[in-house]
């Protein structure tokens, strides 16, 4: 026995009009669903001054530099061993003894 089949295009259609229908319902929760954008400040929407303050980049360049050698060292945490470690020296080299030969006798 043989089954009956929708044709091809009206199968194609009804795909089509669910794919739409789950489109629409989807945009609709979307549009629901999110919040609208919080309110910015006119402080922040103020356009910005393109010219450069010339004041404040001489105070920025006078001021007080501070060596490296000047900072104290920062404990990250635990004990700090703060007693010096002595320098390596080399241990003096021993020749080799030579060993006496595996190889047979006469």
């Amino acid at each position: 026995m043989k089954k009956n089949s929708l044709p091809k295009p009206i199968t194609i259609l009804i795909l089509t009009l669910l794919t739409a229908l789950v489109w629409v319902g989807l945009n609709i929760y979307r549009s629901i669903a999110i919040k609208p954008a919080a309110p910015v400040s006119e402080d922040i929407l103020k356009p910005l001054n393109p010219t450069l303050d010339m004041e404040t980049i001489q105070k920025i360049e006078a001021a007080i530099f501070i060596q490296d050698s000047e900072v104290p060292p920062i404990s990250v945490g635990g004990t700090m061993n703060t007693t010096p470690i002595p320098s390596q020296t080399p241990l003096p080299t021993v020749a080799p003894e030579s060993s006496p030969s595996a190889s047979p006798a006469p």
